[in-house]
């Protein structure tokens, strides 16, 4: 047996029955191809679903080129080259390109090379033992060294072809939002418009993995991002379209299936099954639009969202109608800007801001927002008074309550604080 030679020289051929190896498998090459690609059809199935002259063709070329390959590298004893592992490579991005799955292509090149060393051991004999143990090693190498070419050329050519259809589907959804060429957009992308789309702005909650030491919180927001879209994705199919980070976004669901434009409950029940698997809280204000309306639609649904914020609204799925006189309260204009200036007085008192916005979410239980703040509830007293002194406004009475909700809501929208929620915070109620 001759050891296998990395230096490109030449050492004794390996024979099996008085007869070169290489030198049997180039004589019987035609024959050889034949019987690989019978075999090929016969036990992978994807290739059976293969038009004819793509086998006759691209699919017989690339066998030729593996098998004379081969025999070159037993003649040479050498490994595969560059040049030959090229080609490999590259017949495996046109099988990417066509969307036919990676492992059938490699199950292939098992077969082949099943059916390579059933004809180089045809002749083999009992003094043979050596070289057919050398046999078996080379085999064995070239499929490494081709599961390797075709999975790289493959996976190259599948990451083009992603990076391409994600920068067309966002080139459509850019479209969408900012009223450029939708028709155009969609062409390029493959995706039928359809009639109505449900538009959600979206706000993410942190993942419990994002603040625990020792966990990689880039690694915990792409996890939490990949399950919450992955619900839409399979709930909804490929025409979701979507542009969301670790804190929220845009998620336009094509309405007409699964969903109607009525059916609010199944909004609620999509977006709630979608935080669950995102493991984050969910605020989510919705509206329907045509795709020539998506921008305007977008546009209410992040004013809502805002709304829903300023409030302090729990976690959930809102219309314009679920906050009708928040919305109205919060408007731009003379009376929201008087309503901010109710509370401007506490702005140089931290503490009472922070005692007021604990007292709401507690829901006015003085108790609970001592217990949360670590105070006497004495304090609370307290602080709750200095707020009726400075303001004018008794929150602990029934009718100063709502007033002073919209007055720290006006506050918010007047941008006291940003879009993240920054600064005092919207209490829950």
């Amino acid at each position: 047996m001759t050891e296998h030679r990395t230096d490109g020289v030449a050492g004794r051929a390996l024979s099996l029955g008085g007869r070169p190896v290489h030198e049997r498998l180039s004589v019987e090459e035609a024959e050889l191809r034949v019987r690989v690609l019978r075999r090929i059809q016969a036990e992978v199935a994807d290739y059976r679903r293969l038009p004819v002259e793509e086998i006759r063709g691209d699919i017989a070329a690339i066998t030729q080129d593996a098998l004379r390959a081969f025999a070159r590298s037993l003649r040479e004893d050498r490994p595969l080259n560059d040049a030959e592992l090229r080609q490999i490579g590259g017949s495996a991005a046109r099988r990417a390109e066509e969307g036919f799955p990676l492992e059938a292509v490699l199950e292939a090149y098992h077969v082949g090379a099943r059916e390579i060393f059933r004809t180089a051991a045809a002749g083999a004999g009992e003094g043979d033992v050596d070289d057919l143990a050398e046999i078996v090693d080379r085999v064995l190498r070239f499929v490494s060294a081709v599961t390797g070419a075709v999975t790289s050329g493959y996976l190259d050519q599948l990451r083009t072809k992603v990076g391409q259809e994600h920068t067309a589907r966002r080139s459509l959804l850019s479209a969408l939002l900012d009223g450029g060429a939708i028709d155009a957009a969609a062409l390029a992308t493959g995706i039928t418009l359809p009639a109505c789309y449900l538009v959600l702005c979206v706000e993410l909650g942190r993942h419990p993995d994002e603040e625990r030491p020792g966990v990689d919180a880039t690694i915990a927001v792409r996890r939490k991002l990949r399950r919450f879209l992955g619900t839409f994705e399979q709930q909804c199919g490929e025409g979701v379209l979507a542009s969301v980070d670790g804190s929220g976004g845009v998620v336009l669901v094509p309405l007409g299936g699964r969903l109607s434009e009525v059916d609010v409950g199944g909004w609620r029940e999509l977006t709630g099954h979608a935080g669950r698997a995102a493991g984050a809280d969910v605020t989510v204000a919705a509206e329907t639009a045509p795709p020539s309306g998506v921008r305007v639609a977008a546009e209410q649904a992040s004013a809502v969202l805002d709304v829903v914020r300023w409030f302090g609204r729990e976690p959930g799925l809102y219309r314009l109608d679920d906050v009708l006189m928040e919305f109205q309260l919060t408007r731009p204009g003379a009376a929201r800007d008087r309503l901010a200036a109710v509370v401007a007085p506490l702005e140089p008192h931290p503490d009472l801001l922070e005692t007021l916005d604990c007292y709401l979410a507690s829901e006015g239980n003085r108790r609970r927002t001592a217990a949360s703040l670590h105070i006497h509830p004495n304090t609370v007293d307290y602080r709750l008074r200095r707020v009726r002194e400075l303001t004018g406004v008794d929150p602990v009475q029934p009718a100063g309550l709502p007033r002073i909700i919209a007055a720290l809501a006006a506050r918010r929208a007047g941008g006291s604080t940003d879009r993240r929620g920054a600064g005092t915070s919207a209490p829950r109620r």
